[in-house]
């Protein structure tokens, strides 16, 4: 937990220097006076450990699961506007994704790395800027993926300097970020750390795959959203050696039950607090510790009748539920056609009571570790602490009292072992990169160069045998293992904060973010069935060009005229 106490540490002096500035400015330097600071290693430490608060700095503690609310994953009551149609300039959360406060953090603290450069050695210096300018690039790209053209700002500015800013074409600040991206790759070996939870050569490189990854599918499916000067293949080929610099340096593979106890299930334990520290899977995460820096997602995803008296803030769709295949292997919705022998099971179950739900059983494992549906029981010390039962009159989370409701929660990234008084301390650590979503991206790009696709099977019935889910028999078309690819991506990453990117990149929102999104199918006592699942909400992609980036938050331009909005103001249609 080395690592956990300088960023604690770092993050109260880092809030006594900077105050409270918003946008590009500096932070106020009077409050400590510049020559009385810079001074030491220890000083420029901790001023790096705590730029590690600005990975999705205001809302790192759940943006990461929520960010699919954006999607056909979910739904989210407060920030559902993201994925409906009807987001504005003004609208909650939009803000939140405008990173110019960590931008400016980022920038004071590389001017302050140069005043510091005395008192360290060439490789702790370099190694220090590249950590900076990783987490800069970071948030640049997301704005980057989000609003398109941005300010593009690389060091400190005075009040009038910010407001004299203009946005930088996408292209520009593409190159700046794969620039950065790169030289923080030659620099960030110069002096090598892996304590857990830091920028290192591994994080790098799964940051140029995914940054590659992403242009290469938009250059390919979206040809206006292109941001590069490099050619399709080019991009696919650096996530290739992106995502074998990382398997060749072996200290990664898929997460195993730590005890080896067989009723655990090692995709559900990944996402557990109990899993942290000892897990060979996670390249980067947020990091939190007991008391000290905690977060409140086991009270934001669970349901009221559980331990922590959860507040339902995220709620899946009946269409991710779909995505889940039948333990078979097959997609769910066949097995009737299939005579699959668990649908006779699953009637068995049905008829022993309304909250059975039978059509949630016998599925990919990955279903119930990651979402909790109607009938979920919640299991603790081995015996079964609660149940979400959406049609119980006498649970505290019956529909009839909370229609708001799609009949589905998330139990990923919650602490299944916890107590009520508890429920606002979550500290499951959040991961941004891990081994497999190196896979997978590997996968994906050798599946869309169309070379060596036994590699890329063999890659995802990797990630499915972990799964405990059959393999796939055979290479088949490329389209048919683009196919498999993408399925295998929203099952094994949904929620964590992938899905908006992949729905974008893939071109497929005007598919899947357009018509009714679904909540669950109702048992219906009288019939015996499952009626057809009810309309929760309606949602609305214009397919126009503009809609493919966001609105610029109007409290940004408010306070610098020179700062446009998007001229497809796709919003007022």
């Amino acid at each position: 937990m080395k690592t956990l106490k300088h960023i604690m540490m770092a993050t109260l002096c880092t809030v006594a220097l900077t105050g409270c500035d918003d946008f590009l400015t500096t932070p106020p330097l009077d409050q400590i006076p510049e020559d009385a600071w810079w001074k030491s290693e220890q000083q420029a430490k901790m001023m790096v450990d705590g730029c590690y608060d600005y990975v999705y700095e205001g809302d790192g503690d759940n943006i990461i699961a929520f960010r699919d609310a954006w999607t056909d994953n979910s739904t989210w009551w407060g920030l559902e506007h993201f994925a409906n149609g009807d987001l504005r300039p003004t609208s909650r959360g939009l803000q939140d994704e405008w990173k110019y406060k960590s931008i400016a953090q980022m920038n004071y603290v590389l001017h302050g790395l140069e005043l510091s450069k005395e008192y360290l050695t060439p490789d702790q210096y370099a190694h220090m800027r590249a950590e900076v300018r990783f987490i800069r690039a970071l948030n640049y790209y997301d704005m980057l993926f989000f609003f398109g053209d941005v300010p593009l700002v690389d060091k400190v500015l005075t009040v009038d300097e910010s407001r004299e800013l203009t946005r930088t074409p996408r292209a520009d600040v593409y190159e700046f970020v794969i620039k950065e991206l790169e030289e923080c790759l030659v620099d960030i070996k110069k002096a090598p750390n892996f304590e857990s939870g830091r920028v290192t050569e591994d994080v790098v490189n799964a940051m140029i795959a995914r940054v590659s990854l992403h242009e290469a599918a938009k250059s390919k499916y979206i040809s206006f959203l292109k941001n590069s000067k490099e050619s399709t293949e080019d991009l696919y080929k650096r996530v290739l050696t992106a995502t074998q610099a990382i398997i060749d340096g072996g200290r990664y593979g898929l997460y195993r039950a730590y005890d080896g106890d067989p009723k655990k299930h090692s995709y559900e334990e990944l996402f557990r607090p109990q899993a942290d520290g000892n897990n060979n899977e996670v390249i980067f995460e947020r990091q939190y510790f007991p008391s000290l820096k905690t977060h409140s997602l086991n009270n934001n995803l669970s349901y009221p009748s559980s331990v922590y008296c959860g507040w339902k803030g995220l709620l899946p769709l009946q269409d991710i539920v779909d995505e889940y295949e039948c333990i078979e292997g097959h997609p769910y919705d066949q097995c009737e056609t299939l005579n699959c022998p668990h649908v006779a099971k699953r009637a068995e179950l049905d008829q022993a009571g309304m909250l059975s739900y039978g059509e949630y059983e016998f599925r990919d494992p990955r279903l119930k570790s990651t979402i909790i549906h109607p009938g979920w029981e919640w299991i603790k010390g081995g015996k079964v602490d609660s149940h979400y039962g959406v049609e119980d009159p006498d649970s505290r989370d019956y529909i009839g009292k909370e229609p708001v409701s799609t009949g589905f929660l998330l139990t990923k990234w919650t602490d299944l072992e916890g107590e009520e008084p508890d429920r606002w301390l979550g500290h499951k650590n959040i991961t941004i990169f891990r081994y497999a979503d190196i896979l997978l991206m590997r996968a994906e790009a050798l599946i869309e160069l169309n070379e060596n696709l036994g590699e890329a099977l063999s890659l995802i019935n990797d990630i499915r045998n972990r799964a405990e889910m059959p393999e796939y028999p055979a290479v088949t078309s490329q389209s048919d293992m683009i196919a498999k690819v993408r399925h295998e991506r929203r099952v094994e990453t949904a929620f964590e904060g992938l899905r908006y990117y992949d729905i974008i990149r893939w071109g497929i929102a005007p598919k899947v973010l357009n018509g009714p999104a679904y909540g669950w199918k109702r048992w219906n006592p009288e019939t015996q069935k499952h009626d057809n699942p009810y309309v929760f909400e309606k949602r609305i992609w214009d397919d126009v060009q503009g809609r493919y980036f966001w609105p610029i938050p109007q409290a940004s331009i408010d306070q610098n005229e020179n700062i446009k909005q998007q001229e497809d103001k796709w919003w007022l249609r």
